[in-house]
C-alpha cells in the first residue's frame, strides 16, 4: 500500500469515527429524554468507546503519513523533526487542535461516571468536524467568499455526521419501544430525530451543492475528470439516501405505531440500507477530496 492510499484510507475511517461519535452522543444526550439518556448511553458505550479510540488514532496516523509524504517515505512516518515540519503547515496548524480535540474527547469518554462526559465529548467531535473547513478544498478561497465556504462547508458536516452518527443509537431505541418502561420516552427520542432530520437532510443537500459551486464554480460535467466523476456518483448516493430516508419516514414511520413487528424488520433494514451507503459516501469523500477539482 503506497502512503497516498494509506491516507485516503486514514480520512475514511477518521471521518466515520468522529461523525459517529458527533451523532451519538447528540441522540443519547440531546434528543433522548433524561430517564432515556443515561439508558442509550450505556447500550451505545461501545459504540461510543470505539469511535473515539478510532479518532484519536487515525487523526494522529494521519499525521505520520504526512511525515511520510513530506520526508522520504514510510522512514520518516516517525522522524519527529519531519513531524514538527508537517504541524508548522496549514494543514499542520489546524491538525494540532484537531489530535488534542480527539484525545481529550477519549479520555472523557474512559473516565466511567464523570457527569457531562458524553456532552463534552459531542463538543469536541463538533470542533474536529467544524475543523475540516478549514483546510483542504474547503479553504481554497480567502475574504468574504472564503468565510462563506468555510461556514457551509462546517454546516455540511455537521448535518452529514447528525444524519449518519445516529442510525445505529436509532437502531436500539426501535428496540426500546417494545418495552413498555421505555416505550414513551423512546417515542419521544424517534420523533426528535425525526423532526431534526427533515432539517439535517435538507442541510445535507443544499450546502453539498453549494459546496460544489464554491469549488467547482459551475456543474460538474467533466466526466474524464476524476475528481468530478466521483462527485456525481457521490450525489447520486445521496439521492438514493434521501429517497430511503423519505420512505422511511413517511411510509414506515406510520405504520410502525401499530406495533407490526414486519414493518420494523424493514425499518431496521432501511436504516442499515442508509448506514451502508454513507459509508460508501464517505469513502468517495475520502477519495476526491485528495484530488485536484481542476
Amino acid at each position: 500500500m503506497s502512503l497516498a492510499s494509506l491516507f485516503v484510507l486514514c480520512r475514511f475511517v477518521h471521518f466515520i469515527s468522529v461523525m459517529q461519535l458527533f451523532g451519538a452522543c447528540v441522540f443519547t444526550r440531546l434528543l433522548s429524554p433524561q430517564g432515556l439518556s443515561a439508558l442509550l448511553a450505556r447500550k451505545n458505550q461501545t459504540l461510543i468507546l470505539t469511535s473515539a479510540c478510532l479518532s484519536a488514532l487515525t487523526a494522529l496516523l494521519m499525521v505520520a503519513v504526512q511525515a511520510g509524504v513530506m520526508g522520504n517515505g514510510w522512514t520518516d512516518m516517525l522522524n519527529v523533526n519531519v513531524w514538527l515540519l508537517v504541524l508548522t503547515t496549514t494543514f499542520g496548524e489546524v491538525w494540532r487542535w484537531h489530535m488534542l480535540m480527539a484525545l481529550v474527547a477519549l479520555l472523557l469518554i474512559l473516565i466511567d461516571g464523570l457527569p457531562g462526559r458524553f456532552l463534552m465529548a459531542m463538543l469536541l467531535s463538533a470542533g474536529m468536524l467544524i475543523g475540516q473547513a478549514l483546510i483542504g478544498h474547503a479553504a481554497m478561497h480567502e475574504g468574504t467568499l472564503g468565510v462563506l465556504q468555510r461556514t457551509n462547508h462546517a454546516v455540511h458536516l455537521l448535518s452529514a455526521a447528525y444524519w449518519f452518527g445516529s442510525l445505529i443509537p436509532l437502531l436500539t431505541c426501535m428496540r426500546l419501544t417494545h418495552q413498555p418502561a421505555t416505550r414513551p420516552e423512546a417515542i419521544v427520542a424517534l420523533l426528535r430525530f425525526s423532526t431534526l432530520g427533515h432539517a439535517a437532510v435538507a442541510l445535507v443537500v443544499l450546502t453539498g451543492i453549494a459546496n460544489s459551486a464554491f469549488i467547482l464554480q459551475r456543474w460538474p460535467t467533466d466526466i474524464h475528470s476524476p475528481y468530478e466523476l466521483l462527485l456525481v456518483c457521490k450525489a447520486a448516493l445521496v439521492a438514493v439516501m434521501v429517497a430511503v430516508a423519505i420512505y422511511n419516514r413517511y411510509w414506515l414511520v406510520p405504520q410502525f405505531a401499530h406495533h407490526n413487528e414486519h414493518t420494523q424488520r424493514r425499518m431496521i433494514a432501511v436504516c442499515w440500507l442508509e448506514f451502508a451507503l454513507a459509508l460508501l459516501v464517505i469513502a468517495l469523500v475520502s477519495l476526491f477530496a485528495t484530488l485536484s477539482p481542476n
